[in-house]
């Protein structure tokens, strides 16, 4: 008589649900382990604030370049390859972080960005080849889930490990799960080729007709703005809470704690997601919005009373993690199953230019302002947010 492996097994070795949430909690604690080491060293070696916000610039705009050639690069050589060919990406910009050397800081960040946006776009193709789209609604809280895992332990970790070990250390725990994470996606044995064969014409390139195209669906659009003006803001708050931290008085450690308290409400995404599917998307955004606006606000206001302004900023972050409940839902619901390798790369392009306006945007304000002017830039663009919120389908 055999006996039959164990339930949770199975579900962890196929593609599926569980095993995107892994793959994407792996990824996310790439990025987690470094975020208080990278910025203030980053600072400490090129002696400036904005010297951060002109490297993260950097990067995006190379995310971005390479982000509009993954449909032909996934044709060419296949979507395994190429997120394989990605994850290595991040293993390199972990070494090269280590060198604590100013090219080699630069090139890290291009390297990690793009490794980053390739996984990402390739990975959002197989959660629409692999999940149906009426079991999105309960497959984002869970994968979201497990990046708020990754984010909750993951600066404390690196923190740490820095402390014990030295300043090398959080990059090669980075490097150490970016192996773990290639070995698995390899594991999975993920299709090199699209699953709907007819997705394949024409996308060899995002074409500006196929832009056109994805602009004249107000519903994608919307799920575009929507997820840029999020990735905005939490870039905001994981990149620059270390730094603002240092500034105010707080230390370095508190900076990676405030980091990972921030992220930590990211495990009751089970919990966000039924908020979302019993209140409805629209709801739970006209709500959440305003609530972390104010909290940024305030914590770039408030930094004379420093664990006052810290408790202001991990407000905001609850309001945000209650919105990231349904993930990119308002995206996954509105694209058509024919245009998958087409659209999702224009849809992933909102991480970068997320990304570049935000490196953009402080380069400049941090050679003329203190820190906290990031969170009180984040404030206005959850206006913005709010105001687009109304846009919601009633239904959803």
């Amino acid at each position: 008589m055999t006996r039959r492996p164990p339930v949770w097994t199975t579900r962890v070795a196929t593609p599926g649900a569980n095993a995107f949430a892994i793959l994407s909690g792996l990824e996310a604690l790439t990025r987690a382990v470094i975020a208080a080491a990278l910025p203030i060293q980053t600072q400490a070696l090129f002696g400036n604030d904005e010297s951060v916000s002109a490297l993260s610039l950097i990067g995006s705009i190379a995310a971005l370049s390479v982000a509009l050639l993954i449909p032909r690069l996934s044709i060419l050589i296949g979507r395994a390859r190429l997120c394989g060919f990605g994850l290595l990406l991040l293993l390199a910009a972990s070494v090269l972080f280590i060198l604590q050397l100013m090219s080699a800081q630069t090139l890290g960040f291009a390297l990690r960005a793009v490794g980053s946006a390739i996984f990402y776009s390739v990975i959002s193709m197989y959660i629409m080849d692999h999940v149906r789209r009426d079991q999105i609604g309960r497959s984002e809280p869970l994968r979201l889930l497990f990046i708020g895992l990754a984010w909750t332990f993951g600066p404390i970790a690196g923190v740490q490990l820095e402390a014990v070990w030295g300043p090398w250390a959080p990059f090669a725990a980075s490097g150490a799960v970016a192996l773990i994470l290639l070995g698995y996606f390899f594991a999975l044995r993920f299709s090199n080729a699209p699953v709907i064969g007819s997705e394949t014409v024409g996308a060899q390139t995002v074409s500006w007709s196929q832009v056109q195209a994805y602009m004249q669906q107000p519903r994608l659009m919307l799920a575009w703005f929507h997820a840029g003006g999020r990735g905005f803001v939490w870039g905001t708050f994981n990149l620059y809470t270390p730094l603002y931290a240092v500034h105010i008085g707080l230390g370095a450690k508190a900076g990676g704690m405030l980091v990972g308290i921030g992220s930590a409400f990211m495990l009751a995404m089970p919990l966000w997601g039924w908020l979302a599917r019993r209140f409805g998307i629209r709801n739970v955004s006209l709500v959440c919005f305003p609530a972390a606006c104010l909290g940024m606000i305030a914590s770039g206001l408030l930094t004379t009373s420093p664990w006052l302004a810290a408790g202001c900023l991990i407000t905001a972050t609850l309001a945000m993690s209650i919105i990231d409940g349904y993930g990119n839902a308002l995206f996954l619901r509105a694209c058509k199953p024919s245009q998958r390798t087409a659209m999702t790369p224009i849809f992933s392009t909102h991480r970068d230019v997320a990304d570049i306006g935000q490196a953009a945007c402080f380069s400049v304000l941090l050679i003329f302002l203190p820190v906290q002017v990031v969170f009180i830039t984040a404030g206005l663009i959850l206006i913005g947010l709010t105001l687009l919120s109304t846009r919601i389908n009633r239904r959803l």
